[in-house]
């Protein structure tokens, strides 16, 4: 065999191998085309903070009764402007909304108490607007009947007045229509005091009826996810 042949015999051979390993190549890009990696399932959606929770929403004063009035202002209105905006709020959570009024009509406080006993909400949060005699009083109060309701008045207290930037003045026990009989954790939540300029301002703005709203509603997540948190119609 010359040396011609020889190197022509090499130079076949390498010729065969190149092409071989681009066949192969050729191949495995083909395999990986027909089988596309599997694609990742999404992660489950949180659920809802609210999910299966049932809250009474109860906006104070209406119809006939204005409630407290400063400069034109009522205190019928910025309560059911609050509580509106309130179960929007509380249903983009999950939960299922009642109201005691949804617009402006009269409803007697002995039917407000009767709707919450029959349908035994999670928590019922009643909506008021305060007054007095001088000017320059401001501050958020909550009130509650027994001790079922006194952890949920202490947390809207301290949630809305923190949120709000205004002072968090007491949490009492009283013996008012809505709180006494009721067979859930109830509170009546005083936002402010329409008799103050500054805050009657406010209170009108729609835009601080929507911090309102968003303040109670983060009080009723957080008192309903602290441990032990009773809720629901007492046996």
């Amino acid at each position: 065999m010359t040396k011609h042949q020889i190197l022509l015999g090499v130079f076949l051979l390498g010729l065969t191998i190149a092409l071989d390993s681009s066949a192969g190549t050729t191949q495995s890009l083909a395999d990986q085309s027909c089988n596309p990696p599997a694609k990742q399932e999404p992660a489950p959606k949180p659920k809802p903070a609210l999910a299966g929770r049932r809250i009474l929403v109860d906006a104070g004063h209406g119809g006939t009764d204005p409630g407290a009035m400063r400069a034109g202002v009522e205190e019928k209105d910025i309560t059911l402007d609050v509580s509106l905006k309130l179960r929007a709020r509380l249903e983009n959570l999950g939960a299922r909304v009642d109201m005691t009024r949804d617009s402006d009509v009269f409803i007697p406080l002995p039917d407000r108490l009767a709707a919450s006993n029959t349908s035994c909400p999670d928590l019922f949060v009643s909506v008021h607007v305060n007054a007095v005699s001088k000017p320059s009083i401001t501050g958020i109060e909550t009130y509650y009947y027994d001790d079922r309701g006194q952890n949920l008045a202490n947390v809207v207290l301290n949630t809305v007045s923190s949120q709000l930037h205004e002072t968090a003045k007491w949490s009492h026990s009283r013996d008012l229509f809505v709180l006494d009989g009721n067979r859930v954790p109830a509170t009546l939540a005083e936002i402010g005091y329409i008799t103050n300029p500054g805050t009657r301002a406010k209170l009108n703005n729609p835009a601080y009826q929507d911090k309102v709203a968003s303040a109670l509603a983060d009080s009723v997540v957080t008192y309903l996810e602290s441990p032990g948190a009773e809720h629901g119609c007492s046996v």
